[in-house]
């Protein structure tokens, strides 16, 4: 079974994948903790966040919260596998071994621990996965380059070409979408309780929300998944909405 959840924020809001928090959205759904096979995180996992040796099987950090970190998801009984947002060190990123996993590619932080490449399509557990990522930072009041904000948040022309191919190679209809920030039908369904989200015309100044649009039209899916927005809109309506932000509840498929 997988359980999908929110930005952890390197260490700051690590408890999204705690025992306990995690045990009462499986109370909850009805499921059992022991099932857990992988978790998802939807962007902004921030693990690598500080420099630190890359070998062949992984990060091997000398920082202290990304070495309690990755101490503390290597005992997790499930695997951890986090999406590219805009809080996460694409420094670091670009410098993980690759190996393959679910039919594509992805990131080797740990033994326990991987990132899923934005552009893919990943097959976990008998269903398709559409994996994007990444998030505008150019908002930010103080945005300082390859400490808070990196170039690559936004996604290249090249990257995009290259997903899109993959859509048309695939057939256009998966059975999830899996991003940071989300499409912009899916950030307006819980603009109202947002009471600093940005209007819809400011929604497009990030490229990936522009793009992310693009995909929305272009293929079907049974529920798209982000994070980015803080907001667990998505968890209280799984039932019936297409679109579920995340942040601290998880759900299970």
């Amino acid at each position: 079974m997988l359980y999908i959840t929110g930005d952890t924020h390197n260490t700051q809001d690590k408890d999204n994948l705690s025992k306990e928090n995690m045990e009462l959205c499986c109370l909850e759904q009805k499921a059992a903790y022991s099932t857990i096979s992988a978790a998802i995180v939807l962007g902004d996992f921030g693990l690598p966040w500080h420099e630190c040796f890359i070998g062949r099987d992984g990060i091997h950090p000398s920082e202290r919260s990304d070495r309690h970190l990755l101490e503390w998801y290597n005992k997790k009984p499930f695997k951890i596998l986090a999406l590219m947002g805009n809080h996460d060190n694409y420094d670091m990123l670009g410098k993980l071994p690759q190996v393959e996993m679910f039919g594509q590619t992805v990131l080797q932080v740990s033994s326990n621990i991987f990132y899923l490449i934005r552009g893919n399509i990943y097959q976990i557990e008998g269903q398709s996965f559409l994996v994007l990522g990444g998030a505008s930072s150019g908002i930010a009041a103080h945005p300082r380059p390859h400490e808070n904000r990196w170039t690559k948040e936004v996604w290249s022309a090249e990257e995009e070409a290259a997903c899109l191919a993959k859509i048309g190679q695939h057939g256009r209809k998966f059975d999830y979408v899996l991003s940071h920030t989300g499409p912009s039908a899916g950030i307006m369904t819980l603009y109202q309780a947002l009471a600093t989200a940005p209007g819809p015309n400011e929604l497009l100044k990030d490229p990936n929300v522009v793009f992310n649009n693009k995909i929305d039209n272009l293929i079907t899916y049974k529920k798209w998944f982000f994070g980015h927005w803080h907001s667990d809109f998505g968890y209280k309506n799984l039932s019936s909405a297409k679109y579920i932000p995340l942040y601290h509840e998880g759900v299970l498929l």
